[in-house]
């Protein structure tokens, strides 16, 4: 028991599509070709977008070792026990 049928009807044949026209490949080329240059900005930017971020945190990353460090330092010279 099908409750969905697949395509048409048997009944009606269906018909082949004619093959696109050389305006129609050449169209599609262009739109291609257009939305490739956009494609590859949009790569990018994404790109630029994570390497800023990876150097924004690895510079907070470092100076927070490097107050760690001075704290383990000051602490070590004044004899607190941490």
């Amino acid at each position: 028991m099908k409750l969905y049928p697949k395509g048409p009807p048997r009944s009606e044949p269906t018909k082949p599509k004619p093959p696109p026209s050389k305006e129609d490949l050449a169209a599609r080329k262009a739109r291609q070709a257009e939305e490739g240059v956009l494609a590859m900005a949009e790569y990018q930017q994404q790109q630029k977008a994570m390497l800023e971020r990876t150097a924004r945190l690895r510079a907070e990353r470092l100076a927070r070792e490097r107050a760690a460090a001075r704290n383990d330092k000051t602490s070590a010279k004044t004899g607190d026990a941490a």
